[in-house]
């Protein structure tokens, strides 16, 4: 069983009609490999889909909250920073090359230059995790912050309210209820002369503000 080299074939050096003539006349093809002959687009390739399979099952089957723009960048950091550390470890154990030695930093960069591909790939993914993950604390602090601006057009009642208090609490909590006139707000309510004036929370049909009985006494 062989594969392509998708490097080559990416590159216009490969057709099926030269594959064709060189396993006829020859038996092997230039652009063909054995299974399990790694190349670093491979790797990548298979990261990236991984990856994105992963994602998109989160995104799925997640009910958390929608991230901030600083924490989906973060998180960009550290999946360029996974996909740098798996080519290093790929490089270190020689699963990008034919012969299984790292590759040659010399060759890669045009000028002579110390082996040790897989090291700076190692020192560029740990460098991505960490500016990655500071920038998603530092978002997620931010998001957490209370916001400090709204509390200033809030008024004095509103400030000693919970946060998810009802228009009752707010009614009493202003005094409103001193201010209303009882007979104005008797005047239209059809009660057959009973005491009382209709509670105008639930329009006499009984709420916990008026005790269920639709009136304030």
């Amino acid at each position: 069983m062989h594969k392509l080299m998708l490097t080559m074939v990416l590159a216009g050096e490969c057709n099926e009609a030269q594959i064709d003539s060189q396993l006829n006349s020859s038996g092997i093809s230039e652009c063909l490999q054995p299974l399990g002959t790694w190349e670093t687009i491979d790797v990548v390739l298979l990261t990236i889909g991984v990856a994105l399979f992963w994602s998109a099952l989160k995104s799925l089957f997640s009910k958390k909250r929608q991230s901030s723009r600083g924490e989906r960048q973060g998180k960009r950091l550290q999946r360029l920073g996974t996909l740098v550390a798996i080519v290093g470890v790929a490089d270190f154990f020689g699963m990008l090359t034919e012969n299984g030695e790292p590759l040659d930093a010399s060759e890669l960069f045009g000028f002579p230059f110390p082996n040790g591909v897989s090291l700076i790939l190692l020192s560029a993914a740990l460098l991505f995790s960490i500016i990655g993950g500071s920038m998603r604390r530092r978002a997620q602090s931010r998001s957490s912050r209370p916001r400090v601006g709204a509390s200033r057009f809030k008024g004095p009642a509103e400030r000693h309210l919970s946060g998810d208090f009802s228009v009752g609490e707010l009614r009493r909590a202003l005094m409103l209820d001193a201010f209303e006139d009882p007979f104005q707000v008797s005047a239209d309510d059809d009660w057959g002369g009973q005491v009382g004036r209709t509670c105008h929370y639930c329009n006499g049909e009984g709420c916990p503000q008026c005790g269920n009985t639709g009136s304030l006494g």
